[in-house]
């Protein structure tokens, strides 16, 4: 079941990204930014995995933008996907920007341990802060410390389930 929801969003991603570098004159116009982080994710129901993170940024206007984020954990005994919606507020310091961000989402999670295996769906609460320091104007390197709040209930679980910490470090792309 993972694996049809992963090719579901790796082509909506591809969708998207075809439609964003088709147009020239939309992509002028454009107040669309995305970015992608890798990093972890600590006290998970398999204790701490990998993670990678993809998010959408829509600028309603030069500090606040709303948009998708997608967290991956595909890790050892535990695949986890978590979708939420996602509010940020971009707060330019010079050349650092400090991006306190929350939102409301769902996370599915899938713990496999041999014969014994079993999965769940829950809410999730993500918030938490990046610091975006620019390399040029729509670039910029990223360190995201994130918290998710969820109601996991799995019953081979070997941890805590309602609180994830995830250090992330990756890329921004502004319009």
């Amino acid at each position: 079941m993972v694996d049809k929801w992963v090719k579901t969003i790796f082509a909506i991603l591809a969708v998207l990204f075809f439609l964003s570098v088709s147009s020239p004159h939309v992509r002028a116009e454009s107040r669309w930014g995305f970015g992608t982080d890798i990093g972890f994710l600590a006290d998970t129901v398999d204790d701490t995995v990998f993670t990678l993170s993809f998010q959408g940024d829509y600028y309603l206007d030069s500090h606040f933008s709303v948009g998708p984020q997608l967290l991956i954990s595909p890790g050892g005994d535990l695949s986890q996907i978590t979708f939420a919606g996602i509010a940020r507020y971009h707060i330019p310091l010079g050349a650092v920007a400090i991006i306190p961000f929350g939102g409301l989402g769902f996370v599915y999670a899938d713990l496999d341990r041999g014969r014994r295996s079993d999965d769940d769906v829950s809410y999730t609460f993500p918030f938490g802060a990046t610091a975006a320091f620019k390399i040029n104007q729509t670039i910029s390197l990223a360190s995201t410390l994130i918290f998710t709040f969820q109601n996991i209930d799995l019953n081979n679980r070997v941890g805590s389930d309602n609180l994830n910490i995830g250090m992330l470090f990756g890329f921004r792309f502004q319009p």
